[in-house]
């Protein structure tokens, strides 16, 4: 028994050994100047382009939202995916995600709540935090903020006027039927005519709409707005990778089978349609009914 605990402690010693070897070899590597050196290298393009690299990154997320949602959830392949819906999210997310967002948490909030009191109540440990009342009062009036403004006026009116932008710019000038097809070209189409359209589809999804995102980003928030400071913005990107990837799931299966009598016909005249024309008609179509 004693001899085998003597080569039992002696293999386990050989082991941790070259556990500390491999570790240290793999430490090297990890911190090795190279590395080291993008890393800051990275860093300092991020610090001394922040507009820019959170505008990139809000649009990357959008887009990698919704090719997840078309694709793992709806179950599309690559080649069905619907390359219109994707520009909507790419395009809300390099305008308001990457811009709006940008301007209201990183100029706004702080101007709207005490700095250092929100500043403290981020760096300090739970315990510390259940007892600091004014930190509690600035994340509840951060959270309502968020919950009473920015999503029901300004998130979800700018996701509507964004998606009836390019629906409008997709129609003009093919004489399909609705708002833009009899336009001539994009210079004729007034943008106070796509913002009105766009709010009139909002305002019977309203409170539908602003439910929903409340019951994800009411808890959401709480996390994001409690962490260290340099923490939120990567915890929002990741809470809003999860977010979108549903909002496009879902929005993609709300259809309305009232615009089903989409006319089939040519503006100019009758012919015969192939599988093809049929099928991109149906995908047009699915596409437009999201919003009804």
């Amino acid at each position: 028994m004693l001899g085998l605990h003597l080569v039992t402690t002696s293999s386990a010693a050989r082991m941790a050994s070259s556990q500390t070897v491999l570790g240290e070899r793999l430490g090297e590597k990890i911190s090795s100047p190279a590395t080291r050196g993008l890393h800051q290298e990275m860093m300092g393009v991020f610090s001394s382009n922040p507009f820019a690299s959170q505008n990139l990154i809000a649009t990357l997320k959008t887009m990698t939202a919704d090719l997840l949602a078309q694709t793992k959830l709806e179950g599309k392949s690559l080649d069905e995916v619907d390359r219109r819906r994707t520009a909507v999210f790419m395009t809300f997310g390099c305008i308001y995600l990457g811009g709006v967002q940008y301007v209201m948490y990183k100029k706004v909030f702080p101007k709207l709540f005490d700095a250092r009191c929100v500043g403290k109540f981020c760096n300090q440990p739970l315990r510390e935090k259940l007892r600091n009342k004014e930190g509690i009062k600035a994340l509840l009036k951060q959270n309502m903020t968020d919950m009473i403004f920015n999503q029901p006026l300004l998130y979800f009116p700018a996701f509507y006027i964004v998606k009836e932008a390019l629906t409008a710019a997709d129609e003009v000038g093919t004489g399909a039927p609705g708002h833009y097809g009899s336009l001539p070209s994009l210079s004729s189409l007034p943008v106070s005519r796509v913002v009105s359209n766009a709010l009139d589809k909002y305002r019977p999804n309203m409170v539908s709409d602003v439910a929903t995102m409340s019951m994800f980003w009411f808890p959401a928030n709480f996390i994001c707005y409690s962490i260290p400071i340099h923490f939120r913005l990567p915890a929002i990107h990741a809470f809003s990778l999860a977010w979108t990837s549903g909002l496009s799931a879902v929005k993609a299966g709300d259809f309305n089978t009232t615009t089903q009598n989409i006319n089939m016909q040519k503006t100019e005249g009758n012919h015969q349609r192939t599988p093809l024309d049929k099928g991109a008609d149906r995908l047009n179509l699915a596409w437009t009914s999201m919003s009804n």
